[in-house]
């Protein structure tokens, strides 16, 4: 039976090339990519899952309230650790992470520069399950002194066959050129797929010595918890809440527990560049999701939508089956099957379509996703995902072909009209999702513009930011004049921030007038003389930093207009007035206007500039003259040279850097766009189906007309008409689908456009016009065959 299932479903195949092509390859593209995208979301629900126990894990979370504002920290105090060992039974191990980000290394005369470095606890290689390499798991960064460091830097430090080298652990390593370690252990480089990315360990023994950084207002610690199999985390959350309270009494801040497994993809939220570890967005995953299902959606769609077309053209065949004695449940058999075979067959062609979208996704993603062809789970994936579209595309279109009455069929009065309304609402459906794509794509990309356009309150333009190492933040004024005496450069600022992503706030801050109890967060950064100058920044009111007034470097301050106004005054009110930072008292001699120092999902907030020279700086900003950026690259490396011989320079142009912070934004919008050229191709090809069939079906229709006159235009209106009504209704439902979607992104961005009403009508034309050339070309064609040839039968 299922023998000649399978013959009948190969000759119906090869008996009906353009609809068997249609369908086949409309399911092939909707199939490749829905399986791209499940690749790029099982690569990103993979992250962290090898570690054991990691179901038990969880990270201490902050809720602060800062000034009357809530913010979502995901640093702790550095004691919370162990007293939440002491005072949780539930509690098993803890363990503590404190980023330390480029640090300096040397053994004997062989200087590393790891980029990737923190503090940890001794609990860190049994709480985890990372490798150990060399070294002991139990007894590892027990001491004060103890460092364990990565494969990766192992191979610089000690060369490419270090595995083979014996007596590596116990030698000395310098660090930061003030303190002696010694090596105990080498770790394999961390997975890939590991939020917690490090290439050197070194013992969270020594900042608990540390009084001055090591106390219960210090929040520099992401702090990990394991649980007892008996633990009920919600319960244990609830007892956090207000344990701060215990230490520090009039604090408002309070504890929660994120599972591990969320770590990876819900971190985003986290304020004040807490969060350093590799994250990315739950958000990005479901839209990437829908958008796949969508173009297999639609591909179905195509698929139902031809299948019941055509069921004229086998009403007959039908007919004589059941006359014969056939039974409903053996004709689904044959029908399922043939829908089935099709689906193999766009599986077997979509795996190689798949090797042109999987380079493209990775390029877009920055992934190294391959096909798993030796997993099982994705092997069994494929062959379920075949059998169910085969079963969801061919479900309605065996039921409906295998309810004909045989006497109607076998008759003649069979009409094949009956499945119009169903054709109609999934041709609308199809186009409602194209069009919907269509207006998302623009929208993302308007956005972008706008983001990439915006005046930011400095000249970001020919403007370089230089990372100093350690031996230049201390005394940068020798390199940097230097720089400034070269004629490829115009200006350069020493400051302790890279200008577009400042982290550093505080609200112990006092001003002229403040009334009891107010209290705000307010951006800081310790900056030169040079600094406005070399940003570009305006002032509104007062002055700049002056080398010739003296009180300048310890008790001037420069506010921004934001903050003049959060204290009550206007820029040229602020000047003068009376400011007190960190318990310095100073006044204010100036008012930049507005700044943005985050990515522009964020409000510009109060920020004051000032000057100490005895504050270390981490960041050279250098303004390069018009057409010489090479130049000043080459003079920018061998300066830097001259004091630093021992590491490379880093740099980056500010104005890359600022795209760089809507990397995210910009893959989705890429994503978007081009499924949104799939979805429309795909929604064309079963227009283009529907179209021929019904071309087909009108052709003695198409021959009377012709002799009684029609012109070409006419008839090819009458054909396109019926088809472009449907576009137009889907644009219709589109249009508001469309406009509240993109209202909630854009939400996400304190500074955004407004919808344009030309967006939606640009969607629709697009939509439109794209569905009359595919209609209107096999209407042309119609229009212009011979009517002598249809009638003749007549």
């Amino acid at each position: 039976m299922w023998k000649n299932y399978l013959k009948i479903a190969i000759r119906n195949l090869v008996n009906n090339k353009v609809y068997s092509s249609i369908n086949i390859g409309g399911l092939a593209l909707g199939l490749a990519c829905c399986i791209t995208i499940g690749l790029f979301v099982w690569d990103e629900l993979s992250y962290d899952r090898f570690h054991h126990r990691g179901k038990d894990i969880f990270r201490v979370v902050e809720k602060q309230n800062q000034a009357g504002v809530e913010y979502d920290i995901a640093v702790t105090p550095g004691p919370l650790a162990p007293a939440l060992k002491a005072d949780f039974a539930e509690i098993m191990q803890t363990c503590r992470l404190r980023w330390r980000g480029t640090r300096r290394y040397k053994i004997g005369e062989k200087v590393v520069d790891s980029g990737n470095s923190y503090f940890t606890d001794p609990s860190f290689f049994s709480l985890f399950d990372f490798k150990l390499i060399q070294g002991d798991r139990k007894s590892v960064l027990q001491n004060p002194e103890d460092l364990v460091i990565s494969a990766r830097v192992a191979e610089k430090m000690f060369g490419k066959n270090w595995r083979q080298k014996k007596n590596l652990l116990g030698q000395a390593v310098h660090f930061n050129e003030d303190r002696v370690l010694k090596l105990v252990g080498i770790a394999e480089n961390a997975p890939e797929h590991s939020h917690i990315q490090f290439e050197v360990l070194m013992s969270m023994k020594y900042p608990e010595t540390l009084p001055q950084s090591y106390h219960w207002d210090n929040n520099d610690y992401h702090t990990y918890v394991l649980l007892n199999k008996a633990a009920n985390g919600t319960a244990l959350e609830a007892k956090l809440h207000n344990y701060y309270q215990k230490y520090v009494p009039k604090s408002k801040t309070q504890f929660f527990l994120q599972p591990f497994h969320d770590i990876y993809l819900r971190s985003s939220h986290f304020a004040f560049d807490t969060e350093w570890s590799k994250i990315s967005n739950v958000r990005y995953i479901r839209i990437f999701s829908a958008v796949g299902l969508i173009i297999l959606l639609i591909a179905i769609f195509n698929f139902i939508n031809l299948s019941t077309a055509r069921a004229i053209k086998r009403a007959a065949e039908v007919g004589v089956r059941k006359a014969i004695g056939a039974q409903r449940h053996q004709l689904l058999g044959q029908f399922l099957s043939e829908s089935i075979l099709m689906t193999v067959l766009a599986i077997a062609l979509s795996v190689l379509v798949l090797g042109l979208f999987l380079p493209l996704l990775n390029v877009i993603a920055a992934k190294s996703i391959v096909i798993p062809f030796s997993n099982a789970l994705f092997v069994g994936a494929i062959v379920g995902l075949a059998l169910l579209v085969g079963l969801v595309a061919g479900i309605f279109p065996a039921m409906y072909l295998s309810s004909f009455q045989p006497i109607k069929t076998l008759k003649g009065a069979f009409n094949g009209n009956s499945g119009q309304i169903l054709r109609r609402s999934l041709v609308v459906t199809q186009f409602f999702f194209s069009v919907v794509l269509i207006i998302s794509t623009i929208v993302i990309y308007q956005q972008l513009t706008f983001l990439q356009n915006k005046n930011l309150g400095f000249d970001q333009s020919q403007l370089i930011s230089v990372k100093m190492m350690f031996s230049l933040r201390e005394n940068p004024s020798p390199m940097k004049q230097d720089l400034q005496n070269l004629s490829s450069i115009v200006n350069v600022a020493s400051a302790s921030n890279n200008l577009i992503e400042v982290a550093n706030g505080t609200h112990s801050i006092k001003w002229e007038g403040k009334a009891d109890g107010d209290e705000f967060l307010i951006g800081l950064a310790n900056v030169d003389m040079n600094y406005l100058p070399t940003t570009g920044m305006k002032l509104l009111a007062g002055r700049n930093f002056d080398p010739k007034i003296t009180t300048d470097t310890s008790s001037a301050y420069i506010i921004n207009a934001c903050a003049a106004k959060r204290m009550g005054w206007t820029p040229e009110e602020a000047i003068g007035k009376n400011f007190t930072l960190w318990e310095v008292p100073g006044k204010v001699i100036g008012v930049v206007q507005d700044f943005h120092f985050q990515k522009l999902t964020a409000v510009i907030e109060p920020f004051v500039l000032y000057t100490w020279p005895k504050e270390s700086y981490s960041t050279l900003l250098v303004k390069t003259r018009p057409g010489q950026n090479q130049a000043a690259i080459s003079a920018i490396e061998q300066t830097y040279k001259q004091y630093e011989k021992q590491a490379e320079v880093e740099y980056e142009f500010v104005d890359e850097a600022l795209q760089n912070q809507y990397l995210a934004e910009q893959r989705t919008g890429t994503v978007i766009l081009y499924f949104s050229v799939l979805a429309i191709f795909v929604s064309c090809l079963g227009l283009f189906g529907l179209a021929t069939f019904t071309a087909e079906q009108r052709t003695k229709e198409i021959g009377i007309r012709k002799v009684l006159g029609a012109s070409i235009a006419g008839i090819t209106a009458l054909l396109s008409s019926d088809f472009l009504k449907l576009v137009l209704i889907a644009i219709v439902l589109a249009a508001p689908a469309a406009y509240y979607g993109m209202k909630l992104w854009l939400q996400d961005f304190a500074y955004r456009i407004e919808l344009q009403w030309w967006v939606f009508v640009l969607a629709g034309v697009l939509a439109l016009l794209i569905a009359f050339l595919t209609v209107g070309w096999q209407s042309v064609k119609a229009a212009l065959a011979n009517p002598v040839k249809s009638l003749k039968s007549e």
